[in-house]
């Protein structure tokens, strides 16, 4: 996964997409892919530590940071981006879970 940074945009590529988080858009071959704006703050807070386990709290925290909510919102919002996403082209899904802790790209 390599970050982008072109004086204009600023985010992530992988694979086909590209994720500009100053837009807050995710394109796959340059096409929107529609997703809600709490997907977009779920998929770039596990796109910005890329390998590592992000902690269920952690992606709450962030994401709805003066707001009490579920951690089914947490899910729902993870399901919406594998959704999203599909598969890699080895056919390993992008977000994998990891038991009773989070969620690791």
């Amino acid at each position: 996964m390599a970050p982008i940074m072109d004086g204009t945009r600023s985010g992530f590529v992988f694979g086909p997409f590209r994720l500009e988080t100053d837009s807050r858009v995710l394109l796959r071959d340059g096409e929107v892919v529609p997703l809600p704006p709490r997907a977009i703050d779920v998929l770039e807070a596990l796109v910005e530590r890329h390998g590592d386990v992000v902690l269920k709290s952690d992606l709450m925290d962030r994401v709805w940071p003066d707001d009490p909510v579920e951690e089914a919102n947490l899910s729902v919002n993870v399901s919406l981006v594998r959704r999203a996403l599909g598969e890699q082209s080895n056919g390993r899904p992008w977000i994998e879970t990891v038991p009773r802790r989070g969620y690791r790209f």
